[in-house]
């Protein structure tokens, strides 16, 4: 995936790019040679899915747990 590309779904997640590196455990200056290189490694693709996923799911069992109060 592109850089540029990266960067929007980061956006569109809610998340910064010290959140991200945070999150998956490596260092910030890892993710700033990716921007030199223009292109993200294979895996951050899926990652980024199942993150938005994982949201989605987070969503949805929170208003499970709402309309069962009710």
């Amino acid at each position: 995936m592109k850089n540029t590309e990266f960067e929007q779904k980061l956006e569109s997640l809610g998340l910064s790019k010290k959140e991200f590196t945070a999150i998956v455990g490596m260092p910030y200056q890892t993710l700033m040679n990716w921007k030199q290189k223009g292109e993200t490694p294979i895996w951050v693709d899926s990652w980024l899915e199942n993150y938005k996923k994982a949201q989605n799911l987070d969503a949805l069992l929170a208003l499970i747990d709402k309309c069962k109060e009710h």
